[in-house]
């Protein structure tokens, strides 16, 4: 009930969101009997409010992987605004913030219960050359703006190896009192986005350069701070300020299989095997 006032005070408030759904203390309601069940109920009441609900979902929740995929199953099937209030990118070995109920190792299965459940997660399957293409392009960007900047230098064996690494043991040692150093020296320098933008349009990142550009316009301007806001790949804002809720019950929700050119993004997993050339 205490949750319940807090939503109803948010909302009576005027603040547009929450990132409700017990977040960092989950391990509470996950010892004591019914506790899940009263989370995806906060949630819920989030949504019945009509303002933005990041369900949780985040934080490090059991060591089962069985529980931890019931932690989300609820607001996956469902669907929240945004699902997860974070979902670690990275190996949670290498998440310094606690860890992740899910992580970078879980995608191959996120994808598999899109794909079951018709459901969006809002990510699906790519070819691992895309992927290394990607990576290898990122790290180079990144010893692109070391360079101009001045700061520590990245060598191409670290680009090489940040192509390929899962965590930070695969990585070359670097000296972190250095990297520490450059990081006061940037702030004494008043290093800002527009540095990063010159270095990286410099060494010929001119895409990437832009998109910084284009992100930091969009701090500037604000539109994302509006409610369940979303940037399509043009950098433009759907929220619930000009795509409004009109969720009238069951049926009249999103489908994702109406998104046909995403429908088949999920559908076509790179890893499914063709029954055609099956080897007994």
């Amino acid at each position: 009930i205490l949750e319940a006032r807090c939503i109803l005070l948010t909302k009576a408030s005027g603040v547009q969101g929450l990132q409700n759904g017990a977040v960092s203390c989950i391990e509470i309601p996950g010892a004591v009997p019914n506790g899940i069940r009263e989370v995806l109920g906060e949630n819920l009441l989030c949504m019945m409010c009509d303002i933005e609900c990041a369900s949780g979902c985040d934080q490090a929740y059991s060591h089962s992987d069985m529980r931890r995929t019931e932690r989300f199953i609820g607001q996956f099937i469902a669907g929240t605004d945004y699902i997860n209030s974070g979902y670690s990118s990275t190996p949670n070995y290498d998440n310094t913030f606690a860890g992740s109920n899910t992580d970078a190792m879980d995608y191959d299965d996120m994808y598999v219960m899109e794909r079951d459940l018709g459901q969006y997660y809002g990510i699906h399957p790519v070819q691992e050359e895309t992927i290394i293409k990607a990576r290898n392009k990122a790290a180079k960007a990144l010893q692109a703006v070391f360079e101009d900047l001045g700061l520590p230098k990245i060598t191409d064996e670290e680009v090489e190896a940040a192509t390929y690494a899962n965590t930070h043991d695969d990585m070359p040692k670097r000296d972190m009192v250095a990297d520490m150093k450059a990081a006061q020296d940037m702030m004494d320098r008043g290093i800002t986005a527009v540095d990063i933008i010159k270095a990286l349009y410099n060494h010929g990142f001119k895409d990437v350069a832009e998109a910084v550009l284009n992100l930091q316009k969009q701090k500037v301007v604000g539109d994302y701070l509006q409610t369940s806001s979303i940037f399509d790949k043009d950098w433009n804002i759907t929220s619930a300020v000009n795509d409004g809720n009109d969720y009238q019950g069951p049926g009249t929700g999103y489908r994702l299989y109406e998104d046909k050119e995403e429908w088949d993004r999920i559908k076509d997993l790179p890893f499914a095997l063709d029954p055609e050339h099956l080897e007994l």
